[in-house]
């Protein structure tokens, strides 16, 4: 038993000690930014991360891709949103989903490209809200 604990300990201390974060880490820090805020405007698909570097100490950027699968069209939000909010706040939100993903239908799918920097902190690698 002790010859089987041994090892198992010393892998669980190399994990723990990571010079990366984890992709299942990575994809669920960037699918949580994604969708905070966003209601259920869209779903996160497909998600893969594609390629990572460390361009300082405790610092990781990685490169991933998704698809958002919109769920609702712009035109329909802008219906919705008129007539739950001030009107130039709505057109203000309006403006501001248009120029961010296009003039989006429902079921459309978007595929998306980027970098996501974390840092590596006593709490483990989080991501860096730069967005």
């Amino acid at each position: 038993m002790k010859r089987l604990f041994i090892p198992l300990l010393a892998l669980l201390l190399l994990a723990a000690c990571a010079n990366r974060p984890g992709d299942n880490d990575i994809q669920r820090q960037v699918t949580e930014r994604l969708l905070s805020g966003s209601g259920d405007l869209f779903r996160v698909e497909n998600f893969r991360k594609t390629n990572g570097f460390e361009p300082g100490q405790n610092v990781y950027v990685a490169e991933v891709e998704y698809d958002l699968v919109f769920q609702k069209s712009l035109a329909d939000l802008a219906l919705n949103l008129r007539n739950r909010q001030d009107p130039l706040l709505a057109g203000l939100d309006l403006v501001a989903l248009s120029l961010k993903y296009g003039q989006f239908q429902a079921g459309e799918r978007q595929r998306r490209t980027e970098k996501a920097t974390f840092h590596k902190t006593e709490r483990g690698w989080l991501l860096q809200n730069d967005r």
